[in-house]
Order: C-alpha cells, then sequence, then structure tokens
C-alpha cells in the first residue's frame, strides 16, 4: 500500500512562517525591553546608594543571635556587637569583635542609618553581575526579535528569483551515521557544490530533515544524489530556503 505525499504549497508555507515569526518578533521585543528596563533598576539601585563617614563612640557592647553558614550548613550563632553615638547624637549597632566600650572609630552610614566599616555606596562587582546578565539576555532577545522581524517580509517572496544553490547528498556521512536514517525519518546532509550567493557560498553545510508523512517529498524511490535550492532568508540563528528534488516538481520551504 502507497501512502500519499504532501502536495507542497510554498505560498502557505510562507504565510506560515510569516505569522509564526511576528509572534516570536513580538515576544522577543517585550522580552528585550523587560531586561533592559530591569537592567537599568538593578544598575540604578547600586549606584544610587549614599554614605556619610561619621565618628562614633562605643557605649555598650552585647551578643545577639543569626543565622549563618551556606544552604546546608546554616545554623545560629551568637554574634557580638556594641552600641554606639555618633557627634550628632545618633545612635547606631554594628557587629564587632575588636571595638570595646570608650573606643572611638570613623564608620560609614548610610540613608537608612544602617552602619558599616566599608563604604557601601560604592559599586562593586557582584553589584554589575545582575545588570550585565539582564543586559546580555535583552541583547540577544533584540537580535531574535531582529531576525523574526526580517522574515515576516518572506510573506510575497519570489522564490524563483531568490539565489540558486546546487546541493549535493554526503552519501558516506548518510551511511556511517546510523541515527540519520531511522523509520519515517531521514536527516540528509546536504553540502553546497554551486551558489550565486556570498551568503551561503559553495562549501556549505547543511542538514534536511525528512518526515515521511508530513515533509512534501517522496523518498521511496530512493534518496537523490543533487538537489536544487533558492536561499530566502540567513540569519544569525534562522536559515529559510526552498528545496525540490528537481526542476518541474513543487519548492518545499525549510530550513537547512
Amino acid at each position: 500500500m502507497t501512502h500519499p505525499v504532501p502536495t507542497a504549497d510554498p505560498k502557505a508555507d510562507l504565510a506560515s512562517l510569516t505569522r509564526t515569526s511576528l509572534v516570536v518578533a513580538l515576544v522577543t521585543s517585550l522580552l528585550g525591553l523587560a531586561c533592559v528596563y530591569a537592567a537599568v533598576s538593578f544598575a540604578g539601585d547600586a549606584t544610587s546608594k549614599t554614605a556619610e563617614q561619621v565618628s562614633v563612640t562605643v557605649r555598650t557592647e552585647g551578643t545577639h543571635r543569626e543565622s549563618r553558614g551556606g544552604r546546608r550548613s546554616r545554623h545560629m550563632a551568637e554574634v557580638r556587637h556594641v552600641n554606639v553615638v555618633a557627634e550628632d547624637g545618633e545612635t547606631g549597632r554594628i557587629n564587632s569583635d575588636d571595638l570595646e566600650v570608650g573606643d572611638k572609630a570613623d564608620l560609614w552610614r548610610a540613608d537608612d542609618g544602617q552602619l558599616s566599616e566599608d563604604d557601601p555606596s560604592s559599586v562593586g562587582f557582584g553589584d554589575l553581575v545582575v545588570p550585565v546578565l539582564l543586559g546580555i539576555g535583552g541583547l540577544l532577545f533584540a537580535a531574535i526579535a531582529v531576525g523574526s522581524f526580517r522574515r515576516t517580509r518572506l510573506r510575497n517572496a519570489d522564490i524563483e528569483a531568490a539565489p540558486r544553490l546546487l546541493l549535493k547528498l554526503d552519501r558516506e556521512k548518510l551511511e556511517s551515521d546510523a541515527t540519520r536514517m531511522k523509520e519515517g525519518y531521514w536527516n540528509l546532509p546536504l553540502q553546497v557544490v554551486e551558489s550565486e550567493t556570498d551568503r551561503f557560498p559553495a562549501g556549505k553545510e547543511g542538514d534536511l530533515a525528512v518526515h515521511r508523512g508530513t515533509s512534501p517529498v517522496d523518498l521511496s524511490r530512493g534518496i537523490p544524489e543533487e538537489w536544487e535550492g533558492r536561499l530566502l532568508h540567513k540569519g544569525l540563528v534562522m536559515k529559510v530556503f526552498a528545496v525540490r528534488r528537481s526542476p518541474g516538481e513543487p519548492w518545499w520551504v525549510t530550513d537547512l
């Protein structure tokens, strides 16, 4: 019993690709903007800290319990602290093993009154990690969005006018890798032997995935040694081609 071969409809394929690309472009644009906004917010928080240096006098000392250690070794520990008073009369507390009652020290006081021995307003490496990672994420989403917007122009692409490629099957690679030929599925290694465009020159390689019953190509009579192709779109992530086994057959829009 023979299985029906799907009829290739390049216009329908391009229309579907256009719709999908538009959705991807809109979603990644929003995600990119969200990453940029979050990066700016984190960077603003890191650089907006202000603190002043104050001279304090230790009045009393005491202890309190704090959670210490990592996630697996977390425990409650007894921590020594001292209560201090600044020259302007403001009081505060700081953890210290060295300061004694009566000692004078120069400390940093943040806007919220928190005391520390180091300047909390300085921006360190840890303050910039999250903004930098979010910025990189924003750039990646922006690149995907730009590529997706470019693919939306393929709806009315003229396949016959696109740069022509001649692709040849690498049969040795195909037969040496058993995973490339499974029941109902072929992953065909193709190499460009002739090209009309520098964007995908001769020598480039790609894999053509063929699924029996869904891909519009009939391999029941064997896998052709040569394929004709047209380069419709080349982006950083996705490349779109129209391929067919021989002139006269319908084009199949796919990636490679």
